[in-house]
């Protein structure tokens, strides 16, 4: 199996509603580079544009990952989806960002600051996790990076001005709440793996860049759940709430 027949196997599950299995260990993406590009190459064969970023880390200054998410499952708050266009169901709670201009590829590095200077809004958001292959999570890491890193949906709540939110506000323990049928899902410690989410931004910039892609400021970058990820097996309503950023809701039918 070459990268071309991975990236239409994973528009072919999309489109027939049909989960696939893993490629053959000598037929999985040879590296991360490989699999940013079946990423992209399943976005054109989808017919689609970018409409969101998923970015994370495991740890703070640890190795960071993403994966771009088609424009038709950016869906605004209150979303209401059926849970059957899904093979399967798990919610995060996270903190999302969308810059204030266009950033272009260019030859030499961003650095941190001229990154964040460039952040335009702040907004809550609930990611939907899914992923393509039958046998998830048993996937191999580049399998999984390859099918957007197991992206399934993103959920956008109300955005606020990140200029007046940066310097008072907890980017890594912030007070928050995410809810299922009423039923509280936050675990007992909460957090980002990756820390302060900002700093993953850095990194994203820099690996559009590398792999020529212009960031468009109406892009949402989501960072990484304070929450783990929770199966939700049943219609029901998802809501979230993050304190200084607000609400965020998914009805799921």
């Amino acid at each position: 199996m070459t990268p071309h027949d991975l990236a239409t196997r994973l528009v072919e599950a999309r489109r027939q509603h049909r989960p696939i299995e893993e490629p053959a260990p000598d037929s999985l993406p040879p590296d991360a580079a490989t699999a940013y590009a079946i990423q992209q190459a399943v976005v054109a064969g989808l017919g689609e544009s970018t409409g969101a970023w998923k970015i994370g880390a495991k740890a703070p200054g640890g190795a960071a990952s993403g994966a771009p998410i088609p424009a038709s499952l950016v869906l605004p708050s209150p979303a209401r989806v059926p849970h059957h266009a899904f093979f399967r169901v798990l919610v995060e709670l996270e903190i999302a960002f969308r810059f204030s201009e266009a950033i272009e590829p260019r030859g030499r590095a961003y650095a941190r600051d001229e990154v964040l200077s460039r952040v335009g809004l702040v907004l809550p958001a609930i990611e939907i996790v899914d992923s393509r292959f039958s046998k998830w999570p048993n996937v191999a890491p580049l399998a999984q990076l390859a099918d957007a890193q197991n992206n399934g949906a993103l959920v956008t709540g109300h955005a606020v001005a990140y200029a007046g939110l940066a310097r008072g506000f907890d980017f890594v323990s912030p007070e928050l709440e995410l809810t299922f049928n009423g039923e509280s899902l936050v675990p007992e410690a909460t957090g980002n793996p990756a820390g302060d989410p900002r700093e993953l931004l850095v990194w994203f910039v820099n690996h559009c860049a590398a792999m020529g892609i212009t960031i468009e400021p109406e892009w949402t970058i989501t960072t990484g759940s304070y929450v783990g990820a929770h199966i939700v097996d049943k219609a029901g309503r998802v809501h979230g709430h993050i304190d200084g950023l607000g609400e965020v809701e998914l009805e799921l039918t």
